[in-house]
């Protein structure tokens, strides 16, 4: 590994709002789509460990999205992921999380929006939600902008506005009285509603209706949009300084298998990316077809997602449920990330229907209609496992609507803050499996791939 300092060119924006339910996520993917017809590569960016939004960026921009997280990481890593991230684009369009100033702390920066974009001075447009707004979209905008003088709030994107009258008021009283350019306006319209189911917004794939959803919101938004302004202001960004990271793999490959399908969606690109760099071979593999695991693989990775809803399709392929127990029962190193870990526990239980699942872990799943746990994470590793060594400390995130009943077994982390499966424990072993309700960002934690990779090359030599 080689680094080298560098200082870096790129325009960009970031998008964030006074608070959540604003329409970051719909205006995000609208002017994604509008840059990426105008002949510019555009990178996409999250901040916070969300994986829904980065699904319809991707739609928008076709390019995957990348998340930043400025608690879950360093700043280190919040500019090199940036960096690296947007190396051989034009553009880098990043949404925010919650509102501008919503972080792990109610009196600190860290995991905000706002640090993030102090991280990369870039600056910022808000997206206010004018819903019977006229002077108090003034107010909030001048609030926004006095709490913290280092954030460059640039403009203004007016959503939700009910039409040309309103939208004269909401353009007098800014200017009046906040003296922030307004850069758009999108009218409220049935067109853009974009449905939500217990996780957040649905995942996109499961909404045939998300390309017509964002190449509308794209065609309403342009026609009140100042774009060159818009360019100018991501244009004027100072260059990053960063330290540029060079990576050279000459070890041993190994095959590992990545369930990504409806039930399984919830990865963080740079995850399968890291696990590449380190020497990965990545073969997709589909629960719903696939009757078995490859022999050829050396490991298996299953990301979160929504199993309860393909409970019974789960159920139903019986091939693969016994495929993947025997491997497992034989060593095969194995992660399963909440939804990954409901699917290797021994039952389902929803919409009052239980359902048989892998049953490498004896518990059995329980769903409930209001979060079970919502939360960053930090765990502290008691037992070694196939994704660290005892006394390592992690921070991830956390968010399910399901419990596990009747789990026995061994843990590996220790939770000092979140709640894990049970009793502020997480990361269940079976053999060289694990299974844990939280959530890695492996550029926060690169020991984690390392150490799995590790593993499966150790199953692979057997």
């Amino acid at each position: 590994m080689i680094w080298r300092a560098s200082f870096m060119e790129m325009p960009r924006i970031i998008l964030s709002a006074g608070s959540s339910d604003s329409g970051k996520t719909i205006v995000t993917a609208a002017l994604l789509r509008i840059l990426s017809t105008k002949g510019r590569l555009i990178q996409p960016f999250k901040i916070g460990p969300d994986y829904i939004d980065p699904m319809y960026h991707r739609i928008a921009a076709d390019r995957p999205c990348r998340n930043l997280d400025s608690w879950i990481m360093d700043e280190r890593t919040v500019v090199s992921s940036f960096v690296s991230g947007s190396i051989g684009s034009d553009f880098a369009v990043i949404e925010g999380v919650r509102g501008l100033y919503e972080g792990e702390s109610p009196v600190g920066d860290e995991g905000s929006t706002a640090h993030v974009a102090k991280i990369l001075k870039s600056p910022v447009i808000v997206v206010l939600n004018c819903h019977s707004l006229t002077r108090s979209a003034a107010a909030q905008l001048m609030g926004l902008k006095a709490m913290d003088k280092q954030v460059n709030i640039a403009g203004v994107i007016l959503n939700k506005v009910s039409d040309g009258r309103h939208e004269d008021k909401l353009r007098r009283a800014i200017s009046h009285y906040a003296g922030i350019p307004v850069l758009g306006c999108l009218c409220r319209s049935p067109r853009l509603e974009i449905k939500k189911r217990h996780l957040g917004l649905t995942a996109s794939h499961e909404l045939p209706e998300a390309h017509e959803i964002i190449r509308s919101a794209a065609e309403l938004l342009e026609e009140n949009l100042e774009l060159d302004k818009i360019i100018d202001i991501a244009t004027h960004a100072p260059p990053i300084e960063h330290a540029l990271e060079t990576r050279t793999f000459e070890g041993e490959r190994v095959r590992v298998g990545v369930f990504i399908d409806g039930p399984f969606c919830f990865y963080y690109h740079e995850n399968i990316s890291a696990l590449r760099e380190m020497g990965a071979e990545i073969s997709v593999i589909d629960s719903l077809s696939d009757q078995r695991l490859g022999e050829s693989l050396s490991g298996v990775l299953i990301g979160g997602g929504y199993p309860e809803v393909f409970s019974k399709e789960l159920e139903e392929n019986q091939a693969m449920r016994r495929s993947l127990k025997e491997r497992i029962m034989d060593g095969l190193p194995v992660i399963g990330e909440c939804g990954g870990l409901m699917y290797l526990c021994r039952s389902i239980e929803f919409n009052g229907r239980r359902r048989q699942m892998v049953g490498v872990f004896d518990g059995d799943v329980m769903m409930h209609e209001k979060p079970k746990a919502l939360s960053y994470v930090e765990l502290e590793a008691v037992r070694s496992s196939p994704i660290a060594h005892q006394g390592v400390n992690l921070r991830g995130h956390e968010f399910h609507y399901s419990s596990i009943e009747n789990l026995s077994g061994a843990f590996s982390f220790r939770l000092l803050r979140g709640k894990g499966i049970r009793d502020f424990m997480d990361g269940v072993l079976c053999q060289s499996a694990i299974g844990m309700y939280t959530h890695l960002h492996y550029l926060a934690c690169p020991g984690v791939p390392a150490k799995f990779l590790n593993e499966c090359r150790a199953y692979s030599r057997r």
